[in-house]
């Protein structure tokens, strides 16, 4: 009778928890009109890159990213439907109309606003300097071994700078490997990227610097913006997310969850929309 009872009580405990989650639902009014690909879902393309994109079980969503676009799904009476998948895949979800959006720190570029949409922008992307003696411009890193990822706003113009010195890496952990094992002297990434690594245990015993502007690596002078990338198509879509980006610089709140994220809070002062090539 007991185990029962138990029962009925969880039972009628979860109809009460889905009767008020419908009923909010219901009550909800979206700040926008657009289509989704299903109508009060936004599908959301997702890769494992903390801290701006961290999935986790059961459609959850974290890192910066996922909380700013978890904040627009509700802001628009959406439910989030994310999918985990590999940046290439994640993007190519978007582009062959598989999924609504995608997240994990996309940079505004003049190719990908091509066969995409590209959201207004969310925070800037400043590239970092990994080493034990604490390199912090460009400088100091010519004549030594430097690793950096593929992918990076950075890459070309250090190719020119650094020539031959310079390793390209895949991913963050087999830079990080190399870079303790001593195989290169310093390392570039993302700085959030790298700071949140360490915060995990990687690059023990570096120092991580923000890079000092230099004319012949572009991005350290005016480095990349972030956005959330969309389908072309979904005109009116790009529109809810500049609106509700925009309120949510206003009121201080990427500067907050950045913040949150172990981030320097002006990395939220993003400037003028503008695409790199």
């Amino acid at each position: 009778m007991m185990k029962t009872f138990k029962r009925i009580t969880r039972c009628l405990a979860l109809c009460v928890a889905v009767a008020g989650s419908a009923q909010a639902l219901a009550e909800c009014k979206p700040g926008h009109s657009f289509t989704t690909l299903t109508p009060g879902v936004l599908t959301v393309a997702a890769w494992v890159f903390p801290p701006y994109s961290i999935p986790g079980p059961n459609q959850e969503l974290g890192g910066v990213d996922g909380e700013i676009i978890r904040q627009i799904a509700a802001r628009e009476c959406l439910t989030i439907k994310a999918s985990v998948l590999d940046p290439a895949a994640a993007i190519q979800s978007v582009v062959t109309r598989r999924a609504d959006v995608v997240i994990g720190d996309w940079y505004r570029t003049v190719e990908r606003g091509k066969v995409l949409g590209l959201s207004a922008p969310l925070y800037l992307d400043v590239m970092g300097i990994i080493s034990k003696p604490g390199y912090a411009t460009v400088g100091e890193l010519e004549g030594k071994r430097v690793g950096t990822v593929q992918g990076y706003l950075w890459v070309n113009d250090l190719k020119k700078v650094l020539g031959d010195n310079l390793v390209l890496y895949p991913n963050p952990v087999a830079m990080a490997q190399d870079l303790a094992s001593g195989r290169i002297e310093a390392g570039i990434d993302s700085h959030a990227v790298a700071v949140a690594s360490q915060q995990k245990g990687a690059y023990q015993g570096a120092s991580i610097k923000v890079s000092a502007p230099d004319p012949r690596v572009k991005a350290t002078e005016q480095p990349g913006q972030t956005a959330i990338p969309y389908m072309l198509s979904n005109a009116e879509l790009g529109k809810a997310l500049d609106a509700n980006i925009q309120a949510l610089h206003g009121s201080g709140e990427i500067a907050r969850i950045l913040e949150a994220h172990g981030l320097d809070r002006q990395a939220a002062e993003v400037g003028a929309p503008r695409l790199v090539d």
